[in-house]
């Protein structure tokens, strides 16, 4: 048989899913018994998946949703609990960004070598380009890798983080004259 008689009957056979006791699988399941079924099986119309009727929990702290199927459960966690920080609960789109938030964000070590030498690498994990600020790193990732300005303000959003407010002294009070003032040193 040659090769294009041999595409001729498998584009003759259709496509799709194939019953086990279709002729396609016949010859091989009687030589090398592949899909031979040995003992008592059930065979049921619906999966397990389907069946359940019972309802589950997220088995995340804090987390009331329930689900009555794994896919709705693996649909929910990939979607809200994947890559969430720790710390502040924020949700990101990969490892790489949770990484960098909890480097940028959560750590003290990373803000002192910040000062040193450029420490704040590109949101494209590919990318190498390390920079001094975030404001260099957000103009990189514009000007060089196209992405949106949405997504930059999504990420640059700072409202879980302690801003570093200036605080502003004021001189210190003339000591001699509270003493003279009211106070009675016994």
């Amino acid at each position: 048989m040659t090769s294009m008689e041999k595409l001729q009957l498998l584009l003759a056979r259709g496509t799709g899913h194939k019953n086990l006791v279709d002729d396609l699988f016949k010859t091989v399941d009687d030589s090398l018994k592949v899909y031979r079924r040995v003992g008592v099986f059930e065979i049921t119309d619906q999966s397990n998946e389907q069946r359940g009727t019972d309802n589950f929990q997220c088995n995340v702290d804090g987390c009331t949703s329930s689900f009555t199927s794994m896919a709705d459960y693996d649909s929910h966690y990939n979607s809200n609990h994947r890559y969430t920080c720790i710390y502040c609960r924020k949700l990101l789109q990969s490892a790489h960004l949770l990484d960098l938030h909890l480097s940028e964000t959560h750590d003290n070590f990373f803000k002192v070598s910040s000062v040193k030498k450029p420490m704040f690498k590109c949101f494209i994990e590919t990318c190498q380009t390390q920079f001094w600020n975030s404001e260099d790193r957000n103009v990189h990732c514009k000007e060089i890798h196209n992405m949106s300005k949405g997504f930059l303000q999504h990420y640059g959003n700072k409202k879980n983080q302690k801003k570093n407010k200036k605080i502003k002294y004021t001189a210190p009070p003339n000591l001699e004259s509270m003493v003279e003032s009211s106070m009675v040193i016994n």
